[in-house]
This record gives C-alpha cells, structure tokens and sequence, in this order.
C-alpha cells in the first residue's frame, strides 16, 4: 500500500496505485516482475506487531525498501525472529511489560535503484535497547549485513551497539548515536546460536551488575561472556517462532 496523504491523490480510500499517480513514494509496479529477485524488505517487521490491524499497517511501502530476497527470507528474517524473541524474554519493565526501542536503517547505494527510481540500499541495519529489571541495567544489541542474495543457512552475528555504531561513523562520517548513553556499547545480549548472554561481574553476594569492558562488536578484549543465571532468558529453536508474515 501507498501513504495517499503523501500524494495530491483526491480518492485517498485508493491505496494502491499505477506509478504514474504516485510522484513521492514507491508503489507497487516498481517491484513487480523485476527480475532482480528483489523483495518489498520490511522496516519495521509484520511480525513486530502486536496485532492484525498493525500488522497491516506494516505494509505501506514507506516502510519498506528492496531488499535481495534470499537475504530478506534467510538470514535478516531468522534475525528479526530472534531478536522478537529476545525482546519478550529479556525487556519487560518493573510491571512485566514488554517495552523496548527498536531502531532499523538501510544505508543508500549511490547509484543502484530499482525501476530507475526507487534506490536499492547496499546495507541493512537494526538496533534495539531496553531496560531489563532483573540486571536493573539498560541492555542493547545491533545486527547489520549487505543487501544482496546469500546462501541458505547464512546468520547474523550478533554484535553491541558501540560496533554498530562504528560501522556507520565510516559510512556518514559523522558522530552517529542510534540510543541514549545508558544504552551499553559494548555488550552483546546474544551468541551466534542465538541464547542470550551478558557480561556480569558480582559487586557483593548474590547481586551482579552488567560490566563494560573494552572489547568491540564479538565482545573480545577483557569482556567474558557469561550466562547470568535466571537473570536472562534463553530462547531456544524449540521454543518456536511464529514470525511468518508475507514480506515479499
């Protein structure tokens, strides 16, 4: 679907449209038959929504940009499905509700576009920070990977904030801050098998805190990678993971 208020489009109940309305946005047409296997790749995913009315709100195409359909169907969806998971498990506040920020970006291509006017992105980022009352700390992830088609099986590690933010100071040059300074930069929330970890270091008896250290994006250097026992919780392949939405 269109955003019509986007448009000088007087029958705004018309969500979908010929490209020759439509001056501001993609459409449709644009993705259609465009044999460079090229998905309308959510933003913020269908399978975020906590209903079928937001669900399909989601598929406006200002919330969607092309994406290589093997990337966008294997190893951006297993990631979006993790971290979904990650956020029910370990982001709920003093009252035991899920509240977290999510942050997605696609990084623009110079030149590549799809239909000779919708830019095909070369990189894909995601980013999320919360507050976990049971480490009684704000706790943060980031995941990115390159547009473009990849083998079946492929993962995306994940990496800390302070990494990703890194990797987007190379490309804009600029000081980019995706989340608040009490969002850690350097502490992964999750392994490659997808349990959830943290770096904890005990300050008395029975209470721990998390513990910064000075390793970047694998959480190398002095960082130990630790399960903090009932603090964080794993989600394993078994448990399911119901994130089937029709992204293509």
């Amino acid at each position: 679907m269109i955003e019509p208020q986007l448009e000088n489009i007087k029958d705004q109940s018309d969500m979908k449209v010929d490209n020759k309305a439509v001056k501001h946005q993609a459409v449709d047409t644009d993705y259609r038959n465009n044999n460079l296997g090229l998905d309308r790749g959510h933003l913020f995913p269908c399978s975020y929504a906590p209903d079928d009315a937001a669900k399909r709100s989601t598929f406006t195409l200002t919330n969607a940009v092309p994406q290589a359909s093997s990337f966008n169907q294997g190893s951006w969806s297993t990631m979006e499905c993790r971290v979904r998971e990650a956020l029910e498990l370990n982001c709920k506040d003093n009252n035991n509700r899920i509240e977290a920020y999510v942050v997605t970006g696609a990084v623009p291509s110079s030149s590549n576009t799809l239909n000779n006017r919708v830019n095909i992105p070369d990189l894909m980022w995601t980013a999320y920070c919360c507050y976990n009352s049971n480490l009684g700390q704000w706790v943060a992830q980031a995941h990115w990977g390159e547009n473009q088609q990849e083998d079946k099986g492929k993962t995306l590690k994940p990496e800390t904030l302070g990494a990703l933010e890194k990797e987007l100071n190379k490309i804009y040059n600029v000081g980019v801050k995706v989340f608040h300074n009490k969002c850690l930069r350097k502490v992964v929330l999750e392994d490659e098998t997808g349990r959830n970890l943290e770096a904890v270091e005990e300050v008395e008896p029975g209470k721990k805190r998390v513990r910064e250290g000075s390793g970047e994006g694998n959480g190398e250097g002095d960082i130990k990678m630790a399960r903090a026992s009932g603090e964080l919780k794993d989600c394993d392949d078994e448990d399911g993971c119901d994130c089937d939405c029709d992204e293509k």
